[in-house]
């Protein structure tokens, strides 16, 4: 079965922020998933992310629930990403550019 990088862009959430006063609305995260087709990497990788915020470590952080999430690409990748590429972190943002 082939290895896929996911990335993922999760939006609707609302995390207080500690240091700049501003509140979390949103962030990107690459997971890194075995599959058979890149729908199931997909899938696979959301159900990874939507765990973390409903079970894990984010879960109860955002006072407006779960991030909705949404697919920016799917790569096949090598087996050897495996040893090289952690993927399990996020890259928050503030507020969107566009709205500035």
């Amino acid at each position: 079965m082939p290895y896929y990088r996911v990335m993922l862009h999760g939006t609707g959430i609302r995390v207080p922020s500690e240091g700049s006063g501003e509140d979390i609305i949103g962030f990107y995260t690459t997971r890194l998933v075995r599959a058979s087709s890149e729908a199931e990497a997909e899938r696979n990788a959301c159900r990874n992310v939507e765990t973390q915020w409903t079970t894990e470590e984010y879960a109860g952080r955002s006072l407006d629930g779960p991030p909705e999430l949404s697919t920016e690409w799917v790569r096949r990748t090598s087996f050897l990403d495996v040893f090289f590429f952690k993927a399990t972190g996020h890259a928050f943002y503030f507020r969107d550019a566009d709205a500035v």
